[in-house]
């Protein structure tokens, strides 16, 4: 089960930020753009690699770092604080649109 939550909460995270940058892009006027539609699948793949590689550095070096009297607990809140702050920065990555009134919406 903990080697498994790695990619689990990988999956979370990208599939939680590529829901709310698609509804950042839907709200724009005239819609979501073909570029950026086209390219949100193969990012979420490769941060979903990324991050699935780092949380489980992160849990290998938690099952190294950590004294054996450690509760479990402990490993799970900092995995959970770890995927929130990835959840954080790949949201502020993937930006947000500028939209100008009556005009298209592009990146910034």
């Amino acid at each position: 089960m903990w080697l498994l939550a790695g990619p689990a909460l990988a999956a979370v995270i990208t599939w939680s930020v590529a829901a709310v940058v698609g509804q950042r892009w839907a709200d724009c006027p005239r819609g979501m753009d073909t570029p950026h539609r086209a390219t949100i699948g193969p990012i979420m793949w490769m941060a979903w690699v990324g991050m699935t590689a780092l949380l489980w550095v992160l849990q290998g070096a938690l099952a190294v770092v950590l004294p054996k009297g450690v509760e479990p607990e402990v490993k799970w809140v900092v995995l959970i604080v770890a995927a929130v702050v990835l959840f954080i920065l790949f949201g502020v990555a993937m930006g947000s649109p500028d939209a100008s009134p009556g005009g298209p919406c592009y990146r910034d």
